[in-house]
């Protein structure tokens, strides 16, 4: 295991973005379907109240973005294709730099925590 994999400490999260009218319908949808439950909810309230969804599943987990448009918000958010939860952001960030990727977000608090991310060779953004 990479020093790097080590500090992450969940399955990922695949990003997926839902329009405002078709989340309600989404969530419910992947819950029915797929034998979900919602691990957490929030909005961000400096990013126009966007909503982030997180749904766990044996089949996959989810982490869906609910918005009405992108414009306005960091370019790195619609190109953050893979979440994973870490307990340590500072190491996870350092070690990302250290491997070679660039932090493209420091860590940042939101409602459940915090984030960071850091983009791969090739532009893939976790």
């Amino acid at each position: 295991m990479s020093k790097l994999s080590s500090t992450l400490v969940s399955k990922p999260y695949i990003r997926v973005f839902v329009k405002v009218a078709d989340g309600p319908d989404f969530v419910r949808s992947y819950l029915r379907n797929f034998d979900a439950t919602v691990e957490y909810a929030f909005c961000i309230p400096r990013l126009n109240n966007l909503q982030v969804v997180g749904i766990n599943s044996e089949l996959g987990n989810v982490s869906a973005v609910v918005p009405d448009s992108m414009e306005g918000f960091p370019e790195y958010l619609a190109r953050t294709k893979v979440l994973y939860r870490t307990d340590d952001m500072e190491t996870t960030l350092r070690l990302s730099e250290d491997a070679g990727m660039k932090v493209l977000q420091e860590k940042t608090p939101v409602p459940i925590g915090y984030q960071g991310r850091f983009e791969t060779p090739g532009g893939y953004v976790v």
